[in-house]
């Protein structure tokens, strides 16, 4: 029951970051247009890319934390390390300003080095409070964390900035939540040994390619379209991929819940147990991810309209990524797992196969189709990181347990769910107000229908509200 009630905090506070990430890109988009937008998204992509070390770092934290042995040196440890590979990447924007600056297109080189800095704080605080199994903390200061960012963003684009305001918004909010984040921490570093220092960059060296598979994944065909396509198409891409990633809010709630318990699990190598546990989290892993693509079959450019009527020629697009996010999401229930039990080479292996197929697929697909070949890439590299995942995964520790009938209901939940908009989205009038409407029915008649199918699936609900816990 504590990792179902962690694992909604936590969802409830991604569901925030969310909302306010969908506030931000709307006041972007309908303020600055499309080719900001592009220019912004291209910035953040360099910075997942750059920040790949400062990640890798974080995670081999959060690992070693939830082990549970001198939590604190291996937090100094990190520190230690973090800061070094910050300032070298401090002086590499310096070196390369110019050629960073002709990259986005504007002049950005300087605020980018406070990005830079304001990852450097957040995300090691972030992986602390994870391998504490404060998820639900760390949950709720990344919720602060987007709040703060769309506040100080939306105030920077009124008073007349434009990219230069986006920037300053997103390294201020992480220098801010990041400091605050340390109130949290029932961990305090510690002067760390030889030995803790070994076995974080131990861990982080393997990592390392875990962090940038998702980086990969998320901001390769963004790098790769900015050498192909304009800022504009960009711009309506990424707020394609926006609204794909939001439908696997809670299958990264049970990922980060998960991990500190499987790691745990696997020093005693009760593998028995943590078959169990990864069967309860793909139970849920799709449980808005397949809904979600049928939806936005029926409704996907008058959603994206919402934005601006341009935005509607990314209707495809979403399509093609939200089906990408959800095959990725249940292959990185796998990985993730892979990692927990403390076999971060093979993880490596897999990250390894995903990384060269999809920078290959990007580069190849974008250049034959376009903007879509992106999204395909995208789509194809996620499949190979479920297969390869999955067998793993296999030869580890036995065969995952995958719940086939409660996907299938899901399935079958979202077809009747697609099937219930169609004569409405016929009959009522457009409007950016009918499609809010229109989204929440089929959201109701989904959850109704699942509800009343799967009754394991009920049964968590039900035990998630506090009432019926002690009924």
């Amino acid at each position: 029951m504590r990792l179902g009630r962690t694992t909604a905090v936590y969802f409830g506070s991604q569901v925030v970051i969310s909302l306010s990430g969908f506030v931000a890109t709307f006041a972007i988009a309908r303020l600055l247009g499309a080719a900001v937008l592009g220019q912004y998204a291209v910035v953040v992509a360099l910075l997942f890319w750059i920040t790949i070390p400062v990640n890798a770092i974080s995670s081999a934290i959060n690992k070693r934390i939830s082990e549970g042995e001198d939590p604190g040196s291996y937090v100094g440890a990190g520190a230690v390390l973090g800061a070094v590979v910050v300032g070298s990447l401090l002086v590499l924007v310096v070196a390369f300003g110019d050629p960073i600056d002709d990259y986005v297109g504007t002049p950005v080189s300087r605020l980018f080095a406070l990005l830079i800095i304001g990852q450097g704080v957040f995300l090691p605080v972030l992986s602390a409070l994870n391998g504490q199994k404060k998820v639900a903390h760390a949950g709720v200061l990344q919720a602060f964390e987007q709040l703060g960012r769309t506040g100080a963003q939306v105030a920077l684009i009124l008073v007349g900035y434009g990219l230069a305001g986006l920037v300053m918004g997103h390294a201020g909010a992480l220098l801010v939540v990041g400091c605050l984040g340390l109130y949290f921490s029932d961990v305090r570093p510690a002067l760390p040994s030889r030995e803790h220092v070994v076995r974080i960059a131990e861990y982080a060296r393997y990592s390392w390619l875990g962090t940038m598979q998702s980086r990969t994944f998320g901001w390769m065909d963004t790098i790769v379209l900015a050498a192909f396509v304009s800022s504009a198409l960009i711009g309506i891409y990424e707020v394609a991929w926006t609204l794909a990633s939001t439908l696997v809010l809670v299958s990264n709630a049970v990922q980060q819940t998960l991990f500190p318990e499987l790691s745990e699990l696997s020093t005693d190598e009760n593998y028995e147990r943590i078959h169990h546990f990864l069967n309860e989290g793909l139970v849920f892993v799709g449980v808005f991810a397949i809904p979600g693509l049928f939806g936005a079959a029926v409704l996907g450019p008058e959603i994206l309209s919402i934005y601006r009527p341009a935005f509607e020629r990314g209707a495809y697009v979403l399509l093609l990524l939200i089906l990408a996010r959800t095959v990725s999401a249940y292959g990185q229930q796998f990985v993730s797992a892979i990692n927990a039990i403390d076999r971060p080479d093979v993880a490596f292996r897999i990250n390894l196969v995903f990384v060269a197929s999809n920078v290959l697929l990007n580069v190849v697909l974008i250049m034959a189709v376009g903007w879509y070949g992106a999204a395909v890439a995208t789509l194809l590299s996620a499949a190979i990181t479920l297969v390869l995942g999955y067998a793993g995964l296999r030869r580890l520790i036995g065969a995952p347990e995958v719940p086939y009938r409660e996907i299938g209901r899901q399935l079958l939940a979202s077809v009747v769910m697609a099937v219930a908009l169609l004569g409405p989205v016929e009959v009522v009038p457009s409007s950016h107000y009918t499609t809010v409407a229109l989204v929440a029915f089929g959201g109701a008649v989904y959850v109704a229908v699942l509800l009343a199918l799967s009754g394991r699936i009920r049964e968590k609900a039900w035990r998630l509200v506090p009432f019926f816990d002690h009924v």
